[in-house]
């Protein structure tokens, strides 16, 4: 039977916690058209029912399904093809929902490990699968940043330029003058990501000895017991996938950069339906991974007002006056409330079909 104990990482997603970050969203879209900038009705009124405008929705839902079939391929070729096309497509959506109702996604990463093993996964496996998730999505992050960098170069953290929906609102030159200095984050990432990796595939014995040394460091022992596990899963995460080898690991690394740059592109695609100024698409592509990093930072759950304020300060010279808010929220309808309204819908359906299966 389905654990749903309050020890059980079901117990997170209460209807209390999911309330949390919906009504920190909500409250930062109403500081948004109220009190920053107020949604111009007649700017509105001149986005006319048009076939761009029906393009540039379909185009939007189809960013949103590439993002998630590409993980769904992934999560198959990690439990060696053995779930089916559904149940990977539940674990992928579950997997959202988490990262959407808790902090740094952590929330998400402890549900997807408890589903795999309520889907005959392993314990180890379920662990090596999730580590090495998260080593390819910090290896795509990089990958495609660091391309960027070398076709448009420093022009990429240039947010010089004003727009007048952001007024003089201080959170907003806050926001921009952060991502002058992305580039930071970019390093961290790229530190954490190549220290993983040499820890997978190249010295897994010396990274789990390495963390067992450290989680033995008193001022670390509140911690010591994660910091231990932590180098135990990077050793499994090696002795698992080992054997796979790198054509493997291309198809999977493939996978993820795809997912992740459809992630990205979905800003894209609103901006061209709703401003009728031609930019260049792939400074406005740019743009979106400075504002990822900026997203990593946030503690609230998934990223609740921190995503929207960030989107529309990174973006809104993109975008026609009065119309920025808007753009913004819809954004987060895309990328956020609609894994809220799949993940409440598929939860209790899935609990139902595991209690079913295990009775």
């Amino acid at each position: 039977m389905a654990d749903t104990s309050p020890q059980s990482p079901l117990s997170q997603f209460s209807l209390r916690r999911v309330m949390l970050p919906v009504s920190i969203g909500i409250a930062v879209s109403v500081y948004l058209v109220v009190v920053v900038s107020k949604i111009d009705a007649s700017k509105l009124a001149q986005i006319p029912l048009s076939r761009h405008l029906l393009y540039g929705l379909l185009l939007a839902i189809l960013m949103v399904s590439l993002r998630d079939l590409a993980y769904i391929y992934r999560i198959w070729q990690l439990t060696d093809r053995r779930l089916s096309f559904f149940k990977c497509l539940e674990i992928i959506l579950l997997w959202e929902f988490g990262s959407a109702v808790t902090p740094a996604s952590v929330g998400g990463i402890t549900l997807a490990l408890f589903i795999l093993k309520k889907e005959k996964v392993s314990f180890g496996k379920g662990a090596s699968i999730i580590m090495l998730c998260s080593y390819l999505d910090n290896l795509a992050f990089v990958t495609v940043f660091s391309l960027l960098f070398l076709l448009i170069g420093p022009r990429m953290f240039d947010l010089s330029a004003t727009c007048s929906d952001l007024g003089h609102h201080n959170i907003f030159t806050a926001f921009r003058a952060m991502g002058e200095y992305v580039w930071i984050g970019f390093i961290v990432v790229a530190v954490i990501g190549g220290l993983l990796g040499f820890g997978i595939f190249v010295r897994p014995d010396w990274a789990r000895g390495f963390f067992r040394q450290v989680s033995e460091i008193k001022w670390l022992h509140r911690w010591s017991l994660q910091i231990a596990l932590l180098g135990e899963e990077i050793w499994m995460t090696s002795q698992e996938f080992k054997t796979q080898g790198w054509g493997f690991l291309f198809k999977i690394f493939i996978a993820t950069t795809i997912s992740w740059c459809a992630r990205y592109a979905l800003a894209n695609v609103l901006i061209w339906t709703f401003s009728a100024i031609e930019w260049n698409q792939l400074e406005v592509f740019a743009r979106q991974c400075v504002l990822r990093v900026i997203i990593m930072i946030p503690a609230t759950p998934g990223g609740s007002g921190i995503s929207e304020l960030s989107f529309m300060a990174l973006n809104c010279d993109y975008l026609p006056a009065g119309l920025a808010s808007a753009v913004a929220i819809v954004w987060r309808l895309f990328n956020f409330y609609l894994y809220l309204g799949i993940g409440a819908i598929v939860l209790p359906r899935w609990v139902a079909r595991v209690n079913r299966k295990n009775n």
